[in-house]
């Protein structure tokens, strides 16, 4: 690492998950990255509880395919089936990894384990310079060029030129709002909790749950832990959850009682109201969005993080034969890369639009018209085949074509 550089051919602002995962991807490929993140990149260590993050299986094999892939390290489970039930009984479908003749539909890993995995790996990383408890102040384009003001850990001003700019800080973004990049919002009057919860479950079978009060989720991430969601609508929540911030032991049986036995614990490990958001320009400038900073995703379905693999993906795959190209040539290549990114996002809203306005609503014409949904992938299992593969990420890709 040479922190004396001013000079890169890609500044990286955040070094979360998907910051961290493109930095050390780009830097493999031979472009000089460097990496810029506000808070500490110390290893997270000490941590009791579980934060299940969802893979799909198109996800698992997008870090197989980069060699960042150890399920042991970054304690993966995998899901071999999964229920859907909206409302009642009459309206449930199951979907089992056989159904598509893979070992899994996905893993749950846990995320802070693989944000350790990541940043272990930046910080070995050739060609990458890494600046930690540093902020951005300034971010400008120049002659086809960005220029970045860091105020360095030590208190001390860098400016630093790069011929692109990848933006995954998160949101709110200041930055992006700086810049002028358009958001638009939705909010769900909604509030997420993330429960733990020890119990007698079945291993690899995950639930998603819709009815009037929200939407919830069970994700066993061991033989006897699993990780519940619950995406409660405000009016109903204090059912769930009371004025001490205590789980309603008698509304969690209620809701699972088909799937969860002789219930030991139950902890809430976090919670926050649910607001999603998009950008409305994901590249501009030669500054790309990526990740949260670009969408912030309803939890149903856990495809925000499968979604920005997808992106780092694309971004990889067209700049993944350089040869001394020059800033217009990978502004060239980003603009492509915008274009793939625009409609894999455009396609994974679509699905998480149908699961809030269709599939959560309580409401008569959404409710007969999910029904209607649910039943008619029950009778054809060419349909069925066809939307398991939507949410698994392997439809329309050509290396993960698989029959049935």
């Amino acid at each position: 690492m040479d922190k004396k550089n001013t000079t890169y051919d890609f500044t990286i602002i955040g070094g979360g998950l998907i910051g961290s995962l493109v930095s050390v991807l780009l830097s493999r490929n031979g472009f000089k990255c460097c990496l810029v993140e506000r808070n500490s990149l110390a290893k997270m260590s000490g941590l009791k509880k579980f934060s299940p993050l969802s893979l799909n299986y198109r996800s698992i094999q997008i870090l197989k395919k980069f060699d960042l892939w150890d399920k042991e390290v970054i304690e993966a489970s995998p899901i071999r089936n999964l229920t859907m039930k909206c409302f009642n009984s009459l309206n449930r479908l199951k979907f089992s990894s056989s159904d598509v003749n893979l070992r899994y539909l996905g893993y749950i890993v846990n995320k802070f384990l693989l944000q350790n995995y990541f940043i272990d790996i930046a910080k070995k990383q050739e060609g990458l310079d890494i600046f930690e408890n540093s902020s951005v102040t300034e971010l400008e384009y120049i002659k086809n060029q960005t220029s970045c003001l860091i105020k360095t850990s030590s208190k001390e001003l860098k400016k630093i030129h790069s011929k692109f700019t990848i933006l995954s800080d998160g949101e709110p973004s200041e930055l992006k709002e700086k810049l002028g990049f358009k958001t638009s919002y939705d909010y769900h009057n909604q509030t997420s909790y993330m429960i733990d919860c020890e119990a007698k479950i079945e291993v690899g079978a995950a639930v998603q749950l819709f009815n009037q009060d929200g939407i919830f989720a069970l994700i066993p991430y061991s033989t006897n832990k699993t990780s519940l969601i619950l995406s409660l609508n405000d009016e109903n929540k204090d059912k769930y959850i009371n004025e001490k911030n205590q789980v309603s032991m008698e509304y969690i049986n209620k809701i699972f009682s088909n799937y969860l036995e002789n219930i030991k614990e139950m902890r809430i490990i976090s919670s926050y109201k649910l607001k999603s958001s998009k950008s409305k320009e994901i590249i501009k400038d030669n500054v790309l969005l990526l990740g949260n900073t670009s969408q912030l995703l309803h939890p149903v379905g856990a495809q925000g993080f499968n979604l920005g693999l997808r992106n780092i993906e694309s971004v990889i795959d067209l700049l993944n034969r350089k040869t001394n190209l020059k800033e217009e040539d990978i502004s060239k290549k980003m603009n492509q890369v915008g274009v793939i990114i625009r409609n894999d996002r455009k396609d994974i809203l679509q699905m998480t639009d149908i699961a809030t306005n269709f599939l959560a609503s309580s409401k008569s014409i959404p409710r007969i018209i999910s029904s209607l949904m649910i039943n008619f992938l029950k009778i054809s299992q060419k349909s069925k085949l066809k939307f398991l593969k939507k949410v698994l990420g392997i439809d329309n890709c050509s290396y993960l074509t698989i029959k049935g």
